[in-house]
């Protein structure tokens, strides 16, 4: 059936009648604790028949009445009288004037103003699909789905991908972020830890309007010359209508410390940089693999880290608290070399053997 505008606006009207009715009966169902699911799902339907009927834009005249005949058929529309004044916008329940058969005289109200809707995807909400009806080929069923929602993903990589870093590096760190859109189109997505960044990023020469609902993309910026503790965080946010939008967050933290030494030296006096070993970790119990003979052997860290409780041998026996102890303590300061700023003086504290001896097997350093 070909509907005029008039009809059209009525067929609105009492679709958005029979939603307030339908409300006010599911709300007896509910305190009379009956199922209602089927009407929910049926009032939802309407709702977004209007929504998209609303929204829609260059349509061809079958499609537009193809939603007319749905939204009529659900509701059990009879007659089209005609409303005015009338106005209808975005929302399906809100509307301008007095309408009614004898409501009082004015201007006509203004059609919907409608979206474009390409490939007949009319909201984000529902799906029309068609096919050809098997028992009559010329003939075509459409089929109208709520579409599911889907949050948007966001991810966050930094390279280089090591999380801890000695003082005295300043490396270039570069934020890999993949965004990936869910059923809505992607509103925001902000850097909210540096401002200077969050500018680098909104400038990029990528658009939120290429995400593809399902499809990861991939975008990067750089912080230069990064030389303290630092957490990154980033975000997506969506245009969720109408339910409200979702925002997902995604961190990471880079750490900067001063090195584990552990090692054998000759000497009781080493340049202790140089002549061991580094390990770039944060605070914690260590294994260390010693291999060597005749030496002294050694494991320090910054002094801010408080005293160890026990050093086991490759075969558990306590080598710090025994009744003859195998390791010492001692207060060293150490110097750092080769670095883009180099650390000097800092204070250490070491645990080395006694005496010289062999070692071959891992040791474990317990704080």
């Amino acid at each position: 059936m070909i509907y005029t505008t008039d009809q059209k606006n009525s067929i609105i009207y009492q679709a958005q009648v029979w939603m307030g009715e339908m409300g006010i009966k599911l709300e007896a169902l509910e305190r009379s604790m009956q199922p209602c699911d089927e009407l929910y799902c049926k009032n939802y339907k309407v709702r977004v028949l209007i929504s998209a009927i609303q929204k829609t834009g260059d349509l061809e005249d079958y499609e537009e009445e193809l939603l007319y005949n749905c939204l009529v058929e659900t509701t059990d529309i009879k007659e089209y009288p005609v409303f005015t004044p009338i106005s209808t916008v975005d929302t399906p329940d809100v509307i301008i004037g007095q309408p009614g058969p004898t409501g009082p005289s004015g201007a006509d109200g203004l059609d919907g103003s409608n979206a474009n809707i390409s490939n007949l995807s009319l909201s984000n909400e529902l799906t029309i699909t068609s096919a050809p009806d098997p028992l009559d080929p010329a003939k075509t069923i459409w089929s109208f789905d709520l579409t599911p929602y889907v949050e948007p993903v966001i991810a966050l990589t930094l390279n280089p991908s090591t999380s801890v870093i000695e003082i005295g590096n300043t490396p270039n760190i570069q934020l890999n972020i993949t965004l990936t859109k869910g059923r809505d189109d992607v509103a925001t997505s902000v850097i909210t830890s540096d401002g200077a960044l969050n500018t680098a990023y909104q400038n990029l020469p990528i658009s939120l309007d290429t995400l593809v609902s399902g499809v990861p993309s991939g975008r990067s910026v750089t912080d230069s010359a990064v030389a303290t503790d630092t957490t990154y965080t980033v975000n997506i946010t969506d245009e969720a209508s109408p339910s409200p939008s979702t925002t997902n967050t995604a961190s990471r933290t880079v750490t900067f410390v001063y090195p584990f030494l552990s090692g054998n030296t000759d000497a009781l006096a080493p340049t202790f940089y140089g002549a061991l070993n580094k390990l770039v970790e944060v605070q914690g119990n260590k294994i260390i693999a010693f291999d060597a003979t005749d030496d002294y052997f050694w494991f320090g860290y910054p002094d801010t880290y408080p005293d160890l409780t026990s050093i086991l041998d490759k075969n558990g026996f306590e080598m710090l608290n025994a009744e003859i102890p195998t390791f010492v303590k001692s207060a060293e300061v150490v110097t750092s070399t080769g670095l883009t700023n180099n650390w000097t003086n800092i204070a250490y504290t070491f645990y080395r053997t006694i005496a010289k001896t062999t070692i071959s097997g891992d040791y474990t350093f317990i704080f």
